[in-house]
């Protein structure tokens, strides 16, 4: 059942493979809008959009100017979003597994 899973898994995450590639592009986006507002390297700003989309949020780095701000407000947004979507992929997964089990 685990291997039928993860083979309906990533089929939806192939079909999503777009949305996907549009959320880490805003993530590469915002670092380099993070960094080029806060002046910090562009490392450290990769990581902390990284954090921020994952919402995890550790504190290490913060957002000091209203530019980078905003944008750290965007990007927790659309890390709720993909947080969303990992979550009704795996769903969905689950439910094409037993469907075709003939649990649910």
């Amino acid at each position: 059942m685990f291997g039928e899973f993860i083979a309906a898994h990533l089929g939806l995450l192939y079909e999503l493979s777009g949305v996907i590639l549009i959320l880490i592009a805003v993530v590469a986006v915002s670092a380099a809008l993070i960094s080029r507002f806060d002046r910090i390297p562009l490392e450290d700003a990769i990581y902390f959009a990284f954090i921020t989309t994952l919402t995890v949020g550790f504190g290490d780095v913060v957002p000091r100017s209203r530019g980078a701000r905003i944008v750290t407000v965007i990007l927790a947004a659309f890390g709720l979003i993909l947080a969303g979507v990992a979550v009704a992929v795996a769903v969905h997964a689950l439910d094409i597994v037993l469907t075709a089990r003939g649990v649910g």
